[in-house]
């Protein structure tokens, strides 16, 4: 069957009208003048259909001047009259309008094709023509027997034979890919040349020789023939390269070997079929009908078809290879969850899979073969980096415009087997479904975590509400017994302090605060910071502090910060033993800009250094709220004074350290020396 590729980007209109006119042809579509000659380059085409209407002819012209004559057909959408014809390259053999597709291009087709076979019959009925006669020709060389070397005599009928098997083989050389047409033609072109009892060709594969076609030969037999590649007969062919005849002695052992394989085969001929050096095939032929001798001439033309027989195979098997790799790439490509889009080293568009054309939208017709910058930014841009400087972008995340389309990234470099580019390439797939996704999941926890807080602060008013109600109740009815009543009346009090307490810090651990600063000097700060704290501390903790000899200012909320020293203390209460000695120092140090620090010092067999993160966790993650927000409320106000909170534990002693930046300094003696101001 003959091939024809047709050049076209019209999936529409011409590429299924060309197709049903030329069903009884191979046609092979296209998009690109790249794939067209890489097609070209690899596999023999008898005719090539342009159409005009989506490829420019001046684009072609390169390509059409090197094709053979009258090989070419123009779609275009009038046909071209004789002048714009005699004015194209030689390759062009005629014209059709896109209205005569259905109607015209079946007779225009055979017309070629009729004339290609007859220019091809007249070029070998030319060369043939040098051939020398018998009497002429030398001794071939693979002959064994004096059979062959003292046959000298013409062949009669040798020019009718001459002729009948030029026509069998270029019938054979246009079946096209078709393996088993090609072996039976092959098979009608032997026997033209001598009419034998039995014909067999052998084709090798991993195990070994295996019968592909025969003539003559008993079909069940057929089928359990077969020779090892390290056989007698297949060793000696690839040996020699010659032909063999059947050994009439048994003279050693590799004879008897070839003798016996080649009486299983009956057949008393074989050929090699060699292609590039190696055997790849033997072709077996019996003795003639008429049980005459075979002529050298004979034997040499089907020495020399057999050798174009092992061409034509191979080029039949790297075919079929191609076209399964191209089927299982474009299976792959389009059952693919994500877009791929491919460029070669001219920046042109070689693939669009069908995921790409979902997600951005795009007609693949329309986009391969088209320079990159048809895509949409920035695209165009990661596909040149990665090409042309071998960026590849892993995971990137990139918006396309106007529909503000989000996709994830990820480019390659394609290279050659010496490492040289020759595209790039772009894995994508459409974000907008995990963002949708992320958004809802977001909100699920969001609600799950706003129960969850319910639930903790209810755990924790009920608790003090409990103790009111109780305590109340109990007052109506003890109201005689005073002491019972101050007890009552103290526990309710302190009930309602640590509601009050636990929404205070709620509030101010929850909701944005807004400060109301001031220039505070810090020694007095700390003061009144301290008597603070000295009234509600416990009798068995003790606390002091160190008074700066020179006056720093700060600006600060001073209820505010008040409070968050005041919260870290209370953690230092809550987690430490009685008889805890707490200090508090400050001191101002220089860096890039001044600033205060101030460090809360106490002896503790726990290191806080390591629990640091646990101390400052998200609210949802607290156990109590009562005392577990203490340094997370502490932690917020300090970094809304452009502060900073840290912890460290050196030699069994855990240190709070607070860093505000300095606004002003008033000593006149102050001087800096070793990283800290000093007086």
């Amino acid at each position: 069957m003959e091939l024809i590729a047709l050049l076209s980007n019209s999936d529409d209109l011409i590429i299924p009208d060309v197709k049903d006119a030329l069903r009884k042809y191979t046609v092979y579509p296209l998009k690109t003048l790249e794939e067209l000659e890489d097609l070209y380059g690899n596999i023999p085409l008898n005719l090539f259909l342009i159409d005009t209407t989506s490829q420019r002819l001046s684009y072609l012209g390169d390509f059409l001047n090197k094709l053979d004559e009258n090989v070419v057909m123009l779609i275009a959408p009038e046909k071209l009259d004789r002048f714009k014809m005699d004015n194209l390259p030689q390759s062009v053999f005629d014209s059709i309008d896109i209205g005569s597709i259905r109607t015209d291009l079946p007779v225009i087709v055979e017309r070629a094709l009729e004339r290609q076979r007859f220019g091809n019959e007249i070029k070998l009925l030319k060369q043939s023509r040098d051939i020398t006669s018998p009497v002429q020709m030398k001794a071939y060389n693979g002959l064994e027997t004096e059979t062959f070397l003292n046959r000298s005599e013409p062949v009669p009928g040798g020019r009718y034979i001459h002729e009948k098997v030029i026509v069998n083989f270029a019938r054979m050389l246009s079946v096209s890919f078709d393996m088993r047409k090609l072996l039976d033609h092959f098979i009608d072109s032997v026997m033209e040349i001598a009419r034998v009892s039995k014909m067999s060709i052998m084709l090798r594969d991993k195990e070994g020789f295996h019968l592909k076609t025969h003539y003559g030969i008993d079909p069940y037999i057929a089928d359990n023939l077969k020779l090892r590649k390290e056989s007698a007969l297949a060793g000696r062919l690839t040996r020699t390269g010659r032909i063999i005849q059947k050994p009439d002695g048994l003279a050693d052992a590799d004879s008897t070997g070839i003798r016996n394989e080649m009486e299983a085969l009956q057949c008393s001929v074989s050929f090699p079929m060699i292609y590039k050096g190696k055997l790849i095939g033997i072709f077996n032929i019996d003795d003639k009908i008429t049980e005459e001798p075979f002529y050298r001439e004979e034997l040499e033309i089907i020495y020399v078809l057999c050798n174009y027989l092992a061409a034509a195979v191979k080029d039949i098997d790297l075919y079929h290879q191609m076209w399964y790799q191209k089927e299982f790439t474009k299976n792959i490509l389009s059952s693919m969850s994500s877009g791929m889009i491919a460029i070669d080293c001219d920046e042109k568009i070689t693939i669009f899979n069908q995921q790409a054309s979902e997600i951005l939208n795009l007609d693949p017709s329309e986009i391969i073969g088209s320079d990159l910058r048809a895509l949409p930014p920035p695209l165009g841009d990661i596909l040149y980096e990665t090409l042309s400087a071998g960026i590849s972008y892993s995971r990137y995340e990139v918006t396309i415009n106007p529909a503000k389309l989000p996709l994830g990234i990820n480019s390659y470099r394609l290279l050659d087997e010496q490492k040289n580019p020759v595209g790039a390439g772009i894995l994508f797939s459409d974000l907008s479904d995990s963002r949708k996704l992320e958004e809802e999941q977001r909100k699920a926890e969001n609600l799950k975590a706003v129960n969850d807080l319910m639930a903790k602060i209810a755990h924790e008013v009920r608790n003090p509400l409990t103790s009111i109600q109780t305590y109340v109740q109990l007052l109506n009815d003890k109201y005689t017994d005073d002491e019972l009543n101050k007890f009552y009346i103290s526990t309710v009090s302190q009930s309602i302090n640590t509601l009050d307490s636990l929404i205070d810090k709620l509030v101010t651990f929850s909701s944005a605060q807004n400060y109301n600063f001031k220039k505070v000097e810090i020694n007095g700060f700390l003061s009144e910071t301290e008597d603070f704290i000295l009234k509600d501390m416990p009798q068995t903790h003790r606390l002091s502090r160190q008074v700066m000899d020179n006056s720093f200012y700060i600006n600060a909320d001073i209820k505010q910060m008040t409070k968050a020293i005041y919260y870290i203390i209370l953690f230092i209460f809550d987690k430490t033993p009685e008889g805890t000695f707490i200090t508090m120092d400050v001191d101002t140090i220089m860096q890039d800009t001044p600033f205060i620090e101030i460090s809360i010092k106490y002896a503790g067999d726990i290191s806080i250094r390591d629990g640091k993160q646990n101390l400052l966790k998200p609210l949802l993650d607290i156990g109590h709220l009562g005392t577990e927000l203490n340094v997370p409320i502490s932690h917020k106000i300090i970094e809304g004074h452009s502060g900073s909170l840290d912890m460290k534990s050196e030699g069994g002693i855990n240190t709070f350290i607070i860093r505000l930046p300095v606004v002003d300094r008033r000593s006149s003696e102050v001087s800096f020396e070793r990283g800290h101001f000093s007086g």
